[in-house]
């Protein structure tokens, strides 16, 4: 019985490092790619960084394209989507809601006002039919009234995309 317990913990420490490593390697790369779309905004202009991003396939998106950094401004303005390009159509998305009436957007602003932050709310998979909880970094581009967000889906406990 003893061996049997050694051999489930040594299983579960494994397993725990496991996902653990994946959610950090996620956020870090959510964090990255937030922070060289922001250095692209500086070095290269909002326009140009407008067009690049909005592409469905772009240097900002990896994944197989289910991971991807958006571009908005303070007023809650989508800027560029490679997703979801018709979210740049709107003037404002403050009020946009998701399936379970989280205004999410206002979480955006609220982290983007302190320089960056982590939100949560669910949002659809890239080319499934799904929803699931989304987790999204912030980044504020400093000096500037724009910001990046980049996140990372949980699939299943411990599965994360």
């Amino acid at each position: 019985m003893h061996r049997i317990g050694i051999v489930v913990a040594g299983v579960m420490l494994l397993f725990f490092v496991a996902v653990s490593n994946g959610v950090a390697g996620t956020r870090d790369n959510c964090i990255a790619k937030c922070k060289e779309a922001a250095n692209f905004v500086k070095t290269n202009g909002i326009k140009a960084a407008v067009k690049e991003i909005s592409i469905r396939h772009n240097r900002f998106t990896w994944n197989d394209g289910v991971s991807y950094v958006f571009l908005m401004d303070m007023d809650c303005k989508m800027l560029a989507h490679p997703v979801k390009p018709e979210m740049a159509q709107a003037d404002n998305l403050i009020e946009t809601k998701d399936v379970n009436g989280k205004a999410f957007f206002v979480d955006f602003i609220k982290a983007a006002q302190k320089g960056k932050g982590w939100t949560r709310y669910d949002w659809p998979v890239p080319g499934q039919e799904v929803i699931k909880p989304k987790h999204t970094f912030i980044y504020r581009i400093p000096d500037t009234q724009y910001f990046v967000g980049s996140g990372f889906y949980v699939m299943s406990p411990g599965v994360f995309y």
